[in-house]
């Protein structure tokens, strides 16, 4: 769905996709509204903009001929407020995309609660945004197939310098998942606690430690919790005394995951 006035196109590309963009003059004022959770790419053509998500300010001040342009990310709602000082020309797109849609394309582009990440376009990436400023609004299902076609173009385009930095931040991640698991800290904390934690998405975490560690979350702890009953054998514990060690409140339970792990039975360590 479309809307436009003489100056606003905005389109609701697909659920968690959304393109606003604006062109023309705009008035001094101050607009307080809320920001929902998710990923906003900003690109300011014409026109400086200043915004405040969250308590954090954003000035984008694009040169003569160029542009300028911020990712800018809410884990959580917070507010925004938009602060006009001068009247004057304006041009500029912002691409919303939902948690829902950056978790579908495995995208995790930027780290913590209002993280903003600002430089000055590309020659591709301002191209592209001109031309998405030229187009007439995305009416029909064909229309914003090819707006999204642009629009997920602009976005790869965005983040073409930010890709080293996400590999280094996974790695950085999942190295402190291990560590707060190695811990103990978390041994009765539930997988959204765990990911709340680290701010990860709980179908993110599954999936970037199973592929650091070669296994689940639980299953790192499952067996972190048999080493530790291991030793506590070694030392002298009877199996009683070992299987609540390890988590486990019925020694037989303990006994078949003590054996599927170590080939031998606790009562022959």
């Amino acid at each position: 769905m479309s809307m436009r006035t003489a100056d606003l196109f905005q389109t609701r590309l697909r659920p968690g996709l959304e393109l606003r963009c604006s062109d023309g003059l705009h008035a001094p004022h101050v607009d307080v509204r809320r920001a929902r959770a998710g990923l906003y790419l900003v690109v300011a053509m014409a026109g400086e903009i200043n915004v405040v998500f969250g308590g954090r300010p954003l000035r984008l001040a694009p040169t003569c001929g160029g542009s300028v342009s911020a990712l800018v990310a809410l884990k959580r709602n917070d507010s925004l407020e938009r602060i006009d000082g001068a009247a004057g020309p304006e041009r500029k797109l912002i691409l919303w995309m939902g948690p829902d849609w950056l978790e579908a394309g495995e995208l995790d582009v930027r780290g913590g609660h209002l993280d903003i990440h600002t430089w000055v376009s590309n020659a591709r990436l301002h191209g592209l945004a001109d031309s998405i400023l030229q187009s007439s609004p995305a009416d029909t299902g064909l229309a914003r197939l090819r707006m999204e076609c642009r629009a997920i173009d602009l976005l790869g385009q965005a983040l073409v310098g930010l890709t080293a930095d996400v590999g280094r931040r996974s790695r950085n991640r999942m190295q402190a998942a291990r560590e707060l698991l190695d811990s103990g800290a978390a041994d009765n904390w539930s997988l959204g606690d765990i990911a709340l934690e680290l701010d990860l998405h709980e179908n993110t975490l599954q999936r970037r430690f199973r592929e650091a560690h070669g296994c689940t979350v639980f299953d790192y702890l499952r067996r972190r919790r048999l080493d530790q009953a291991r030793v506590a054998l070694l030392e002298g514990a009877n199996v009683t005394e070992a299987a609540l060690s390890a988590g486990y409140s019925n020694p037989g339970n303990f006994a078949t995951a003590f054996k599927r792990q170590y080939g031998v039975s606790p009562s022959r360590v």
